[in-house]
């Protein structure tokens, strides 16, 4: 059995190999109720509550609880060097309009890691009458579990036209050793 994935690029001839070890895929949901020390749960047999980032008005929303406190280092497997979020799986959303996503990361406050550029962004659409047609947005967003020596913790804002809309979502994912 190999460890590592071949992709040739056809146009290049140039060859990718994907080198670590995943964990199994898990997929996460909002703890409830959170704590400051735990965030987020996967699944694992357990259907649970979406995680909710709400907007601002054609910004990141700035209040107080605006933005989905996603995990902890303590939600995470031990041993885990990195985590890779795979999949944004949105389930409901109150906006005709684009989101505009961003998933942060960083071991202090959310400001402080978007202030160092620790964040990934991503476009989101679907009419909100469409919401029971679930969408999953293959996304590889790769987070370090600790950094600078510190656990980390992760967050979801979203920005929007319409203030205070909302975007529930679950993120599936899978962590490596090396």
């Amino acid at each position: 059995m190999s460890l590592t994935n071949e992709i040739h690029d056809i146009y290049t001839k140039t060859r990718y190999v994907e080198r670590h070890l995943h964990h199994p895929v898990r997929w996460w949901g909002k703890l409830n109720p959170q704590t400051a020390a735990n965030w987020g749960v996967t699944m694992d047999g357990h259907l649970n509550q979406p995680y909710r980032a709400i907007s601002g008005l054609g910004a990141y929303g700035s209040d107080p609880g605006d933005e989905a406190q996603i995990f902890t280092a303590a939600d995470l497997p031990v041993g885990l060097v990195y985590g890779d979020f795979s999949e944004f799986l949105a389930i409901a959303n109150s906006s005709n309009t684009v989101y505009l996503c961003r998933i942060v990361w960083g071991n202090g406050t959310l400001a402080a890691a978007i202030a160092s550029g620790q964040y990934t962004e991503f476009p989101f659409f679907r009419p909100a009458a469409d919401n029971n047609r679930k969408i999953a947005i293959v996304a590889s967003i790769k987070i370090p579990t600790l950094l600078d020596g510190l656990p980390v913790k992760a967050w979801c804002q979203c920005q929007n036209v319409t203030n205070n809309a909302t975007l529930d979502f679950f993120l599936g994912g899978h962590g490596y050793y090396f």
